[in-house]
């Protein structure tokens, strides 16, 4: 296992309802990265085909619905071309990949978190546990089997989107399976529709986690692009001063919480070398699984079970036909039955 290599955090927006030139696009920044030492690769969350942001906006239901099978169409199957390429190319250049992607699994469509290893092999692919606000009205839901860390040759790599790393319990569990590296991805924009700073919240939550569970946070969201302003500006009027192009952040962190690497409101790479060595300089502190752990007072119940089908198939053998009896058989019992 490698104890130090170069991380890097993206930081882009996507090309509208086009999921190929977003692959093409990913392919590219991938050859960047590695063209400067990259090994670790994070994209943003549902970077393919892009974040649906309509669904926070003054759409009717009628656009919505169109805007969702646009959506649908343009989404990753997971044994699919897109999937493919993503891997090829992390095979040709030696480097592992974690990207967010809108997973299409015959009629539902998931928020999921795919990880790709050097060999080009998607060793995992999770679900967001649970779509945030109006999320649900696109995205299914994931379980406890989406809450996994990975043996790698970069250390043990685990991840949440969104605003699952402000879940306490989804975070300890990953804690609990010793994650040296967490990929938190996540969207960004400058909209201004909620009294809160986006970019603060990444930077706030993924800090955070990085000193709560002594590792290193990779930290990838993405940006609005022009592209994306113009249409969603169309879509809803009303927008006027509150979407502009920008926002969004890419950073890393250390086990001790340090800012490594930061780029906000513009595409970019944030690189930071990742030296896992630090965490058990970080543990000698504080080790919240371990010495600093209190299992007496306070416990997590996990369930990881393999994922729940709505359906299960139980094959059962059908049972022997009944023999047919003789006649005599029936006048033999029913001669005993009136016996004294």
């Amino acid at each position: 296992m490698a104890e130090t290599y170069k991380a890097a955090a993206v930081l882009a927006s996507p090309y509208m309802f086009d999921l190929n030139r977003t692959v093409e696009k990913c392919c590219s920044m991938v050859d960047e990265a590695a063209a400067k030492g990259a090994r670790l690769i994070a994209f943003p969350e549902t970077f393919l085909p892009l974040y649906p942001w309509w669904i926070w906006m003054a759409v009717n239901n009628v656009e919505r619905g169109h805007l969702y099978k646009r959506l649908y169409e343009q989404s990753v199957e997971l044994d699919g071309l897109a999937m493919q390429r993503l891997c090829q190319k992390a095979k040709e250049k030696n480097v592992f990949i974690v990207i967010g992607i809108n997973e299409k699994d015959h009629g539902t469509v998931y928020n999921s978190q795919a990880f790709i290893n050097e060999q080009g092999e998607l060793i995992s692919c999770r679900r967001k546990l649970i779509p945030t606000g109006e999320e649900r009205t696109l995205w299914g839901r994931g379980d406890g089997s989406d809450l996994v860390v990975h043996e790698t040759s970069l250390g043990r790599i685990g991840g949440l989107i969104c605003y699952e790393n402000i879940m306490p319990l989804a975070r300890y569990t990953l804690y609990s399976k010793h994650e040296q590296v967490h990929i938190a991805n996540w969207p960004g924009n400058n909209l201004k529709s909620q009294p809160r700073d986006r970019t603060a919240v990444i930077k706030t939550t993924s800090r955070f986690a990085a000193i709560e569970g002594q590792m290193f946070v990779i930290a990838s969201s993405s940006c609005i692009g022009a592209e994306e302003v113009e249409f969603y500006k169309k879509l809803d009027p009303g927008l006027g001063a509150k979407l502009a192009v920008g926002g969004g952040v890419a950073a890393i962190y250390s086990p001790f919480g340090e800012v490594l690497a930061c780029i906000e409101d513009q595409e970019g790479i944030a690189y930071a070398d990742i030296d896992l060595g630090q965490i058990p300089d970080a543990k000698h502190l504080i080790d919240t699984v371990g010495h600093y752990a209190r299992p007496d007072v306070n416990r997590v119940l996990f369930d990881g079970g393999v994922r729940k089908m709505p359906v299960v198939l139980i094959h059962r053998e059908a049972p022997a036909p009944a023999q047919d009896k003789a006649p005599e058989d029936d006048a033999a019992g029913s001669s005993a039955a009136g016996t004294p």
